[in-house]
């Protein structure tokens, strides 16, 4: 089998095993008890075997920058609920906690009563939305989530940030394995911004804004700018409508701000319309059916979303994860 990544000076091949060792040791020493560095570990090695570098190890700096993380921390918990929905507040924590917490609290719902809304306020980050809608989706449920965030990512045509990422994901359960699509609303994501400006690295294209507002491909110069929306109008829009739903899941009520960090999970039984089984085989038949369309010339398979992730997490359980060298170099540091 071909190494999915190429080895190199600059990189440090680890295995799965020890990827979630260090992780686990490395939250330790900055203040997280055993279950919450596996809670967060698990996710971040998770995302780094779908393909997504910039969200696994690396964000362990993120979080150990954060000024959050210095702050006093109560257990997650409820503070509004009804026998559909909930209001959970995250208590200061990494979204990587409390965020877990509210999809589970979303299935037992689901469970319960064939829908749930439920909404985490008072964290901040979260990861990866496809992580959480991924355990939706496996239970049997449809999932949708949206995420507003502390501003980051200009309005379109404006030169200081106003909006998060703002990032939106769907799962639905599958017979093999779920449908999850899951984007951001912005250029590019901020945790890929802070990697490549601490690994002193450029972008390809235009994605951000230096302090000044003018467009740049320079990642040390868009943590002082801000972030591109993506799509132009459209995608500028759809951001909008995500950090408006975020006032639902109350992002407010964090630092009493209208741009901050609001989780919403929408999640119901496919049961509630037809027969579960009967929906997962239309959904394969329509999968299959778009996969076996005519292809363009060179074009050797139509893929579908969350496709390649699944396929390379297997390869990589074998394989290993790569970390740049400078951000392993950092997580000794933290630990001494």
């Amino acid at each position: 089998m071909d190494m999915i990544d190429a080895d190199g000076g600059d990189t440090v091949r680890l295995s799965v095993e020890e990827a979630h060792a260090l992780g686990n040791r490395v939250l330790a020493k900055l203040g997280y008890t055993q279950q919450e560095a596996k809670t967060i570990t698990d996710h971040l090695v998770s995302n780094a075997m779908s393909g997504y570098q910039f969200a696994g190890l690396p964000r362990i700096l993120a979080i150990a920058d954060s000024p959050e993380l210095h702050k006093p921390r109560q257990p997650v918990s409820i503070i509004h609920e009804t026998p559909v929905s909930a209001l959970l507040d995250g208590g200061n924590h990494v979204g990587y906690i409390s965020v877990d917490r509210a999809a589970e609290v979303a299935i037992e719902k689901v469970r319960q009563s064939g829908v749930a809304v439920v909404g985490v306020a008072n964290s901040w980050f979260s990861g990866r939305n496809a992580y959480y809608l991924e355990k939706i989706a496996n239970a049997g449920f449809v999932g949708i989530h949206t995420v507003s965030g502390a501003a980051t990512v200009v309005p379109m045509g404006g030169k200081r940030p106003a909006l998060g990422t703002n990032p939106i994901a769907f799962a639905l359960p599958g017979e093999v394995h779920p449908f999850i699509f899951d984007m951001g609303t912005s250029a590019t994501m901020h945790g890929e911004v802070l990697l490549k400006a601490y690994l002193d690295e450029d972008f390809h294209e235009e994605v951000g804004v230096d302090k000044d507002g003018v467009p740049t491909r320079r990642a040390k110069a868009i943590v002082e700018g801000g972030i591109l929306p993506w799509g132009g109008h459209k995608g500028y829009g759809l951001s909008v409508a995500i950090q408006a739903l975020g006032l639902l899941a109350g992002a407010k009520k964090r630092d009493g701000k209208v741009s901050d960090f609001g989780f919403l999970f929408i999640a119901f039984d496919p049961a509630i319309l037809m027969p579960a089984q009967e929906f997962k085989a239309q959904l394969t038949e329509l999968l299959a059916f778009i996969k076996s369309r005519p292809r363009q010339d060179g074009v050797d398979e139509i893929r579908i979303s969350s496709e390649r992730s699944f396929r390379e997490r297997e390869v990589r359980r074998l394989q290993g994860i790569v970390v740049p060298r400078p951000v392993l170099d950092r997580l000794n540091a933290i630990l001494g």
